[in-house]
């Protein structure tokens, strides 16, 4: 039940996808979404992820799901990189990883890409929801 955050870009200007509550864990990720090397359909084939794992996906009306104000605070995150054309995921806003060497068994250190810990967007003051529940739980925000 591990929560995750999907994004495009890097940097502050990074474009949030959407984000799920569980089925966030590397495991639970289809393959070739980490495989993906084309931005459009990195962006449907998580937009689809999302929605089969009941997440949110974002909608510029109702926004950011977590007490966080980013996604340091998050599990995990997937970032698509337009520059690499790959994919990059963070643990917990650490050091940026090949998410493939994990599943093939590599450890944290041969995954990581040393390329350092991922700048995310804040996100905080995007939230919309007034004590919602969502995914089983209460989440309480200004509107």
């Amino acid at each position: 039940m591990e929560k995750a955050d999907f994004y495009v870009g890097d940097g502050r200007q990074a474009d949030w996808i959407g984000s799920v509550h569980r089925c966030g864990e590397i495991w639970a990720i289809s393959t070739p979404i980490l495989l993906q090397v084309n931005r459009t359909m990195y962006e449907e084939m998580v937009i689809e992820y999302i929605n089969f794992c009941e997440g949110l996906v974002a909608n510029h009306v109702c926004q950011w799901p977590w007490e966080w104000p980013d996604s340091s605070g998050t599990d995990y995150s997937y970032i698509f990189s337009p520059a690499h054309e790959k994919v990059y995921m963070s643990i917990q806003g650490g050091d940026l990883m090949d998410p493939i060497k994990v599943i093939q068994g590599g450890s944290l250190i041969e995954a990581n890409c040393f390329m350092g810990a991922p700048i995310f967007p804040t996100m905080i003051d995007q939230v919309c929801f007034d004590e919602k529940e969502l995914y089983g739980q209460k989440f309480t925000a200004s509107l």
